[in-house]
């Protein structure tokens, strides 16, 4: 399989929403891969960031500060949370919404279905529109990437000579 295009991109602290590309694949390919890679901090350096507003937070909801058990818990509990998901030409192909740094998608009637996917048949050609959801961004900025892999369909048909 071989990498046709690479897309790249930051979300910003905090970022509750969705990016969306769009990718019209160049011909019917045989296999899809997609993978989606962020590059996430450790989640207990990465929540320290926000050990100032959880402590507001939970001051606003309970009337008082946290005491060291409460705030050690809150701060164990966020996390960076992206989620991803595939359509291919208005069909939908599947969400991975397992945490991790990598996030991988593959479509093949030669290999196993990857979790969270639909079990749809090649060949895949058509408008892929990828959709990474952001249900909170703990670092200050979270760099992903975007990777398409295809494996091209082969032409069963035979020439005349």
């Amino acid at each position: 399989m071989h990498t046709i295009t690479l897309f790249q991109g930051t979300l910003p602290k905090n970022h509750l929403g969705n990016v969306v590309v769009q990718y019209q694949l160049p011909f019917p390919c045989r296999s899809l891969q997609i993978v989606l890679r962020t590059k996430e901090q450790d989640q207990k350096t990465a929540a320290l960031l926000h050990e100032k507003e959880a402590e507001e937070a939970f001051l606003l909801h309970c009337g008082r500060a946290p005491k060291p058990e409460e705030r050690e818990r809150m701060l164990e509990q966020m996390k960076t949370e992206i989620q991803f998901s595939a359509f291919l030409s208005g069909v939908f192909m599947g969400n991975i919404h397992r945490p991790g740094k990598e996030k991988r998608m593959l479509f093949s009637s030669d290999a196993e279905r990857t979790c969270g996917c639909m079990d749809r048949k090649g060949p895949y050609h058509g408008l892929l529109k990828l959709v990474i959801q952001s249900f909170g961004v703990l670092e200050e900025t979270l760099f992903w990437e975007l990777e398409i892999s295809a494996e091209p369909a082969e032409d069963k048909r035979k020439e005349r000579i």
